[in-house]
């Protein structure tokens, strides 16, 4: 038995090189949705691999998740198990996958067309035209576009960065809100229950008939007053340690013992000085709006790149229905009469003008931003001093009431009203401690000191480009 040729063989020499291109190509895996929560369900079920931490002073932080955490230990934790910094380094994968499509150089076009004549007198075979062309002014302007899909992954892993930074600010601050709220609680507490045993003595009083009911009653509203203002505050609590655990991945009801919170020095005059002079090279979205910068310049010059005619090459074999056969080429070329890029390049030229505006007015934000955080940590530093001055004088008249009040030199509402001021000077100095605590955390994310320090290993100053 004989085998039949193929009757078009250079139909079947396209099918072989198709074939073998298809070899090559990805395949399709369906990745449904989750359908429930992702929640560790223990601390000791976070991640604590912090070889993958940006943050050197977080990446070598030695603390055992078993024990009470510190700010540090739930500012590691955060960064390696906030679920909103997943997603956002998923954005650097999308990132990246762009930026490898737009190096991949463009593919030529092969093809073919076969026809077949009918009743035609001198006809002896059948037509066909093989093209194989290439857009040759793709490659002109390919660099450019590979240039800035490059910065602009390089943009989003800095915005990452800076997200990780944001973090580590949270979750401190947190820790901060929670430990000044556990040491209010712990004051309150303690004034509340000295009311109450005041209010059980002058209850047993009033029974013997040695107090009146008026003095009894006295007691009530400071007392009333106090567990409102509890009540208050373990509210706050409640919702601040919500914050928490969503911001470290953890379900809410998750046992979260913290640490006592340590004294933490803010940053000195001279550190913010240097840290302003260097925010550029220091501050990642100041950085990532640099990158976003750099790869509109490259859009810039692709553009321009752009208004030169389009070029496209080609070879073709061919032959007629008289069995004719026939080797070429083609060349077509477009003519610049009218559009030359003209749009485009005035679209690219706007959006830089708009990125450079932008960053200047950031760069504008960030310095007066650090100013103003400079400003605020010395107004509660000198508060701080106005409040512990007077201290002692409110301790001594305190403790002066006290005796008056067993001698029956002052009246039990008297007594109350200095006792409260007291309280208030000394929840007032509490409430400084927390907010100053709180500007220096602001402050080190601001000027990049603190556990940001040469976070950045590479600053990105974008070099000049074609404009």
């Amino acid at each position: 038995m004989t085998s039949t040729p193929f009757p078009f063989p250079h139909l079947r020499r396209s099918l072989l090189l198709a074939a073998l291109l298809l070899g090559g190509c990805a395949s399709y895996h369906p990745d449904p949705l989750p359908t429930a929560p992702h929640l560790a369900a223990s601390v000791q079920g976070l991640q604590v691999a912090r070889s993958s931490i940006a943050l050197p002073a977080l990446a070598h932080y030695a603390f055992d998740p078993a024990k009470p955490l510190d700010a540090t230990g739930l500012a590691i934790l955060a960064v390696l198990n906030n679920p909103q910094l997943k997603a956002e380094r998923a954005k650097l994968g999308v990132a990246r996958a762009q930026a490898f499509d737009a190096g991949l150089l463009p593919d030529p076009q092969l093809s073919l067309t076969r026809d077949f004549p009918g009743n035609s007198v001198g006809a002896t075979t059948s037509a066909f035209n093989l093209g194989l062309s290439y857009d040759i002014a793709a490659l002109i302007t390919h660099h450019a576009a590979s240039r800035a899909a490059q910065h602009a992954a390089t943009q989003v892993d800095l915005q990452v960065l800076w997200a990780e930074w944001q973090t580590v600010a949270q979750a401190r601050l947190l820790y901060t809100q929670i430990s000044g709220n556990s040491a209010r609680l712990a004051l309150l507490e303690q004034e509340r229950s000295l009311f109450q045993q005041r209010l059980q003595r002058s209850q047993a009083a009033l029974a013997q008939g040695n107090v009146t009911r008026l003095d009894v009653d006295a007691q009530l509203v400071p007392l009333q007053a106090l567990t409102q203002t509890i009540q208050g505050i373990e509210r706050q609590q409640l919702g601040l340690q919500s914050q928490l655990h969503a911001l470290l991945g953890l379900q809410a009801d998750v046992p979260l013992p913290l640490a006592a919170p340590g004294m933490r020095p803010a940053p000195d005059a001279a550190q913010v000085d240097t840290a302003l002079g260097n925010l550029p090279r220091i501050r990642p979205d100041l950085m990532a709006l640099q990158a976003g910068y750099a790869a509109q310049e490259q859009k810039v010059w692709q553009s321009v790149l752009g208004q030169f005619p389009a070029f496209n090459l080609g070879f073709t074999r061919a032959r007629d229905t008289a069995g004719v056969n026939t080797v070429g080429f083609g060349v077509s070329i477009s003519l610049p009469l009218f559009n030359r890029n003209q749009g485009v390049i005035a679209t690219q030229r706007a959006t830089r003008a708009q990125l450079r505006a932008d960053y200047q007015a950031r760069l504008d934000q960030a310095d007066a931003d650090v100013r103003q955080a400079q400003a605020d940590l010395a107004l509660l530093q000198q508060q701080r001093q106005a409040l512990l001055a007077a201290l002692p004088a409110l301790e001594s008249a305190e403790a002066a009431a006290q005796q008056a009040l067993q001698h029956g030199g002052m009246t039990l509402l008297e007594f109350i009203n200095q006792r409260t001021a007291l309280l208030d000077q000394r929840l007032a100095l509490q409430a400084n401690a927390q907010q100053t605590e709180e500007q220096a955390l602001a402050l080190q994310l601001l000027t990049g000191l603190g556990p940001y320090r040469h976070a950045a290993a590479t600053p990105f100053l974008p070099s000049k480009q074609q404009p």
